[in-house]
């Protein structure tokens, strides 16, 4: 599995043919898609026209090709929908945060434990603070933490959780290489 970071909270991750979009921001990123997912409603751009890409923009259980998604609504506020994801490719169990501005609630929390890789916002306002997203990383224990949502390096984040990591430009990944509970820091550098 590669992951890459495209800036704002836009990752692709591939495995093999499979690929998931989190958040695009542009239209030509469809081409390849298997599952667009979009962590705020409305989405900042179009459906796809292109066939084959499922778009899933709420929360409730969804499949495609082998990728089996859950989604929980995190916020509702000024007409703006927060969604937060878990999906699995490899085998490996990843969630999604999105663009959180508040504490998860308990019950979202434990259905997000010991994840393989948790993507989460790491700069801050508007998002929610890098000490109450720290705090909700030791809850969720996942084995790797992505920060995302960032222009530069995530600085207080990484002071929250007494890291500092490389930056790097991609991660290859399988899931040997997770440590469960390890909540392993990897820094991607965006565009």
């Amino acid at each position: 599995m590669v992951i890459t970071y495209q800036g704002d909270n836009y990752f692709k991750i591939q495995s093999g043919e499979s690929v998931v979009l989190i958040d695009p921001t542009n239209t030509r990123s469809f081409k390849g898609a298997n599952v667009v997912l979009n962590t705020i409603k409305p989405a900042t751009i179009a459906r796809p026209e292109e066939e084959g890409v499922f778009w899933i923009e709420n929360q409730g259980e969804y499949e495609r090709e082998g990728i089996r998604v859950e989604g929980w609504s995190t916020s509702h506020k000024d007409g703006v929908t927060h969604t937060a994801y878990q999906f699995t490719m490899e085998g490996i169990e990843i969630a999604v945060l999105g663009h959180l501005t508040n504490a998860l609630a308990p019950d979202v929390i434990e259905k997000l434990q010991d994840k393989d890789i948790l993507i989460v916002p790491g700069s801050g306002a508007p998002y929610i603070a890098p000490g109450d997203i720290a705090k909700t990383i030791r809850q969720i224990e996942p084995g790797m933490v992505i920060p995302s949502l960032i222009k530069a390096a995530p600085k207080k984040l990484f002071d929250e959780l007494n890291v500092t990591p490389t930056p790097e430009e991609k991660i290859t990944i399988k899931k040997k290489d997770v440590s469960p509970g390890a909540m392993e820091v990897r820094y991607l550098k965006g565009p």
